[in-house]
């Protein structure tokens, strides 16, 4: 089951000054949405990530949303080719919590994704 997140102010990407998201809220709704994107090639796989993540590259999942270049990277190294359908699956179901349409962008990385999700939030 998908959590969706409801935000104070205004609609989602509608402008106004009251539709900041709240940064918790937001990177809860990303850390859930790697999870289920990390879940693609299955859940050993998924649990071989995450180990990898904090060993290798000294990510904890609960610091994903603050170093998401590096997570990024990281996924780029140990999944190779399938990092960026696991990243759009990440992005896709980001945007589904977030209550936000999803469009596909060819070029676009995760960080890129999220970036935009925080500007649409914001109204800008």
């Amino acid at each position: 089951m998908t959590r969706h997140y409801s935000f104070i102010g205004t609609t989602p990407g509608h402008g106004g000054g009251d539709s900041m998201v709240k940064p918790a809220q937001l990177d809860e709704a990303l850390l859930e949405a790697v999870d289920f994107g990390l879940l693609v090639p299955g859940e050993i796989v998924r649990a071989t990530i995450y180990e990898r993540l904090e060993t290798v590259y000294g990510i904890k999942r609960e610091q994903i949303p603050e170093k998401l270049p590096v997570f990024h990277q990281a996924l780029q190294e140990l999944v190779r080719s399938a990092a960026k359908v696991i990243e759009r699956v990440i992005a896709k179901n980001l945007y589904s919590r977030l209550g936000q349409s999803f469009v596909n962008h060819e070029n676009w990385t995760l960080v890129d994704y999220v970036d935009h999700a925080k500007r649409s939030l914001r109204g800008d």
